[in-house]
């Protein structure tokens, strides 16, 4: 179960909190991996890590502006000339200005529309050029693009979650529907994960009371841990979910559901 021997994934904004263990996840299962992110910081060290916990992984880190239309078709052209292929699509990029309703100009809305919404589209676009032999395409969504956020736990200097990046994902969920559609003939899934509450570990550290009204949101009582998104990311990359396409899978702590 879980075999990507001969597989090649691309992971944009692989090098991100809950997207990094996903890398470590497709690597251990065989695949090849070119972790792309405008990160390069994070990204050198996490091929860094890659090949320590890992030695021979094929693995290999490339800069990528989500914004920029020539960048997205480089990652792609990089990773096909490095590795000769590409089976899976992970995105993990996304941008919010963090403002209040009231304080959000119209032109930061439609920067972060197309950052979040046109880069997605275009990057999956030109990942499926090269997916000669089908191929698995997963897109980040959030529990936000569903609900609303509480404000009622949120105190200052926290702000509700913005309406930029929940308008994003809601718009992400149908894209990932009708592109499912689009690329059915050619066997290329499209689906999408919608993560719950993973704050980072430093909001964990300096806002404790926020993270008790938070876990209190979710029926299993708690925030999500780092790593409980890869699970789901190896599963809608793998031959096992063959037969899933079209489909938002909720790691969420059951968020949604009340």
């Amino acid at each position: 179960m879980f075999d990507f021997s001969g597989k090649v994934a691309l992971m944009a904004g692989g090098a991100g909190y809950l997207s990094s263990p996903a890398c470590f996840g497709l690597v251990e299962h065989g695949a090849a991996v070119v972790v792309a992110d405008k990160n390069e910081a994070a990204l050198n060290a996490l091929i860094e890590e890659l090949r320590r916990r890992h030695p021979g992984a094929k693995a290999c880190g490339i800069a990528l502006d989500i914004g920029d239309q020539e960048s997205i078709r480089e990652a792609v052209e990089t990773t096909v000339r490095n590795f000769g292929r590409l089976d899976i699509l992970v995105n993990a990029t996304y941008q919010s200005v963090g403002k209040l309703v009231e304080e959000l100009t119209g032109a930061e809305l439609d920067a972060s529309l197309h950052l979040n919404l046109t880069g997605s589209f275009l990057l999956a676009r030109e990942a499926s050029r090269v997916m000669k032999s089908g191929g698995s395409i997963i897109l980040f969504s959030s529990m936000y693009g569903q609900i609303a956020p509480d404000p009622r736990i949120y105190h200052h200097p926290l702000k509700p979650n913005p309406i930029e990046y929940g308008i994003a994902k809601a718009a992400l969920e149908q894209m990932i529907r009708y592109l499912a559609v689009a690329w059915a003939p050619r066997n290329i899934r499209v689906n999408a994960i919608a993560p719950g509450s993973f704050p980072h570990v430093h909001q964990q550290t300096q806002f404790p009371d926020w993270m008790k009204l938070l876990a209190a949101k979710a029926p299993l009582g708690r925030i999500g841990r780092q790593e409980e998104v890869a699970g789901a990311i190896v599963f809608l990359a793998s031959d096992e979910a063959s037969y899933v396409t079209g489909h938002v899978l909720n790691v969420d702590g059951g968020c949604t559901i009340w």
